[in-house]
């Protein structure tokens, strides 16, 4: 059976299961904090082959992703690979806020998503205050779904008016505006510039496995099926991520934290549709 032939949400299940390794690999390079320029570089030599934008969407768009790059993995290390990618979901709550900014009103059941969310960051909020999570995990995990969610809502907006190139690969090079001053001021602070093997090797990676490769399957996918669809089933990410924190590193949610992570799936189910 072609590729071509398979079912679309297939396209998208590879690309959320790809997605979910990003938070293994922070750990694995020993280096959280350098490896995101090293996914901005290997990604951006093939997203300038594809489409080169000096606008203004693809700036912003590029901002908000260079934010997610750095502090998603650093949230892994610090508060566990399951709960980083999950905080990466309360996206949908922030991205409702933007986009009320940007002049959208959300629906009831955009609401309903963001009450959701905010139980859930409540929950968590409430262990890392009692010392059973880090908090700067916890914050960096949120400056994750913030980002996230503003790069949704920047891409919305733009792709309106045609732009959707000019926010997906257009805006991966400027990642590096991001990336790179937190990477130099880290390894000049550290004196750490020279163990680079380790974040190159799974910068490249990250760069390519989870940027270039999952991108061009969910767009496979997304055409053939609704993005509502489309990102419920993306939602297999952080489900398959926290699988990962357990297997490979032993990390084991509380009570408390499994709510919220059902919370949050329930959240961007709501959103989605």
């Amino acid at each position: 059976m072609g590729w071509r032939r398979l079912w679309p949400g297939f396209y998208i299940i590879i690309a959320a299961s790809l997605w979910s390794t990003i938070g293994v690999v922070s750990v694995l390079s020993t280096n959280p904090i350098v490896l995101p320029v090293f996914r901005s570089i290997f990604a951006s030599i093939v997203a300038l082959f594809i489409r080169r934008s000096l606008n203004r969407s693809s700036l912003m768009a590029g901002l908000a992703l260079g934010v997610l790059f750095a502090a998603y993995p650093i949230a892994a290390v610090i508060a566990g690979v399951g709960l980083a990618a999950f905080l990466l979901y309360t996206a949908p709550l922030w991205a409702t806020l933007i986009a009320l900014i940007l002049g959208e009103r959300p629906g009831i059941k955009g609401v309903l998503g963001v009450s959701l969310v905010l139980v859930a960051i409540v929950l968590i909020g409430a262990q890392s205050i009692s010392g059973a999570i880090n908090p700067l995990g916890v914050a960096l995990g949120l400056l994750s779904g913030i980002s996230y969610g503003s790069y949704i809502a920047i891409a919305r907006y733009y792709a309106r008016g045609g732009n959707e190139i000019d926010v997906s690969w257009g805006a991966i090079p400027y990642t590096l505006i991001i990336t790179v001053p937190v990477a130099l001021v880290y390894s000049f602070i550290t004196h750490t510039w020279r163990l680079m093997a380790k974040p190159i090797l799974w910068g490249a990676y990250l760069g390519i496995v989870t940027t270039v490769i999952p991108y061009r399957f969910f767009a496979m996918g997304v055409s053939k099926v609704k993005a509502s669809t489309a990102s419920v089933i993306a939602t297999v990410e952080p489900v398959l991520a926290a699988l990962w924190g357990f297997l490979f590193f032993n990390q084991v949610p509380t009570a408390l934290t499994l709510i919220a992570y059902i919370l949050i799936i329930m959240a961007s189910v709501i959103v989605s549709f």
